[in-house]
């Protein structure tokens, strides 16, 4: 199920493919990426692992990059007994695809470190991976991953929609009001914004250059990628940095009556 480092740099696709064939080149001795494996997405969009097909993964101390349609790749880890972490599988700095050693994350090319939830111990990387919840099911043998899970106390996206109401989120009914969280049936950060002309806007937190998470920056009134300095507004539209070469956030149509904010996926 899994391939060797030679089949990951034939096979990889998807974010940070350039980069991860051109680091490796110089990379770490000794320190591989995880091996590649492909799934599918159930019905409800998620992924369900039979642990013992993959070889890789099933050993403690194993890991693999999982390829699945429609979603940047990730790294899937097992530190020991019967717990996994996922997180996006490419480096935050530079787009190389990561490795799994002694219980770290570690990038072969410049030797970045992040821990399980994917938060940077050791740079160049300055920006987090993406986590995913996941959870196994020891009785079955069957590791559950879940794309669209969300904050418990952020609403959820309910037949394509998203509400606000203000009398929970006051801060939208005035212009520079902002609130941002991961959306149950989304599965990722997204920002909503109270905008000075009396409009709203709603952008995705992933930047076009290789998928790194944005962050708003109160001071400049904006939203940065620390990973390589692209810039766009809250609108989306890109300003700045390499991300100007791959195009704007994801932006979504926003309406809004004297109950609330809706957001339509």
């Amino acid at each position: 199920m899994s391939t060797s480092r030679r089949g990951f740099l034939r096979g990889v696709a998807g974010v940070g493919a350039g980069a991860a064939a051109t680091g490796l080149a110089g990379c770490a001795p000794n320190i591989a990426p995880a091996p590649v494996a492909n799934a599918e997405k159930d019905p409800d969009g998620n992924v369900r692992l039979k642990v013992s097909r993959y070889p890789d993964l099933k050993r403690e101390g194993g890991a693999i990059t999982l390829r699945v349609p429609g979603e940047q790749n990730l790294l899937v880890t097992h530190p020991e007994g019967t717990t996994y972490a996922v997180v996006s599988s490419t480096c935050t700095h530079s787009g190389c695809p990561l490795a799994f050693e002694e219980g770290e994350i570690v990038c072969p090319c410049h030797l970045s470190r992040f821990d399980l939830q994917g938060k940077v111990t050791n740079p160049p990387a300055k920006a987090p991976l993406s986590a995913y919840a996941a959870s196994y099911d020891e009785k079955n043998d069957e590791l559950f991953i879940e794309f669209l899970g969300g904050d418990p106390n952020f609403p959820a996206v309910i037949g394509g929609k998203l509400f606000f109401p203000f009398a929970d989120f006051p801060q939208l009914k005035q212009p520079g009001g902002r609130v941002e969280g991961t959306p149950r049936g989304y599965g990722k950060l997204l920002f909503v914004f109270a905008l000075a002309d009396g409009k709203y806007a709603a952008v995705d937190s992933i930047c076009t250059h290789l998928q790194c998470p944005v962050q708003y920056r109160e001071t400049q009134d904006d939203l940065f990628c620390f990973c390589h300095d692209s810039r766009f507004l809250k609108t989306g539209e890109v300003q700045a940095g390499p991300a100007l070469a791959n195009g704007n956030l994801r932006k979504f149509t926003v309406t809004s009556d004297a109950t609330g904010v809706t957001v339509n996926f």
